[in-house]
């Protein structure tokens, strides 16, 4: 071998390991700004959240802050309109009823009236409200059934009153008494129905 081809080999390996050398640096240099850009797209992405939840949570307090004042405004029209229904009971349907308690009734005629009235009253307290719920599963003959059981009316007492037999009412009673989970239990319909 000649120093020619020596140096000539020489040189090349010492360009091929200079090369590989660069190109190892340039990895690693690489490397370096990579991990820093990962670093601070990681934290813009955490601050673009932060601002998105932040605008979304004034978003939905706007919403909650609309929606309560809605409410609000619902609760106060359902008053007003429950005391306009029970001032025009008191000024325009009261007044009849009262006349036609001082004519002369029968008995079952004046049990009626005593029925009607009460149940107008109960329209209009929050025991209409409350009895409506559980006896939604009611038939309206049920419904009217249990309004005399709660004012402590009995089966032969019902029964004239809605041209029935007590059996009937009983059957009724039995029928109620399955729809409100009573059934096969010790609660006394009556009571039951008075708590409502």
């Amino acid at each position: 071998m000649t120093r020619k081809q020596i140096n000539s080999g020489t040189s090349k390996q010492l360009h091929q390991e200079l090369d590989m050398h660069q190109v190892e640096q340039e990895i690693q240099n690489k490397k370096l700004p990579t991990a820093q850009e990962k670093l601070t797209i990681s934290r813009k992405r955490y601050f673009e959240l932060n601002e998105l939840v932040r605008k979304r949570t004034e978003q939905l307090e706007e919403i909650n802050t609309a929606l309560n004042v809605v409410l609000k405004k619902r609760e106060q029209d359902a008053r007003n309109m429950e005391e306009k229904i029970s001032a025009n009971y008191q000024t325009i349907v009261y007044p009849f009823l009262d006349r036609l308690r001082n004519t002369p009734l029968n008995s079952g005629q004046h049990q009626l009236l005593n029925l009607i009235d009460t149940n107008l009253r109960n329209i209009l307290s929050p025991f209409s409200t409350k009895l409506s719920d559980p006896l939604i599963r009611l038939t309206p003959s049920e419904i009217q059934i249990a309004s005399m059981i709660r004012q402590g009316l009995t089966n032969k007492e019902i029964a004239p009153i809605l041209n029935s037999s007590a059996r009937t009412i009983d059957t009724h009673r039995a029928n109620m008494r399955k729809k409100l989970g009573l059934k096969n239990k010790k609660i006394n319909l009556k009571s039951y129905l008075s708590h409502l």
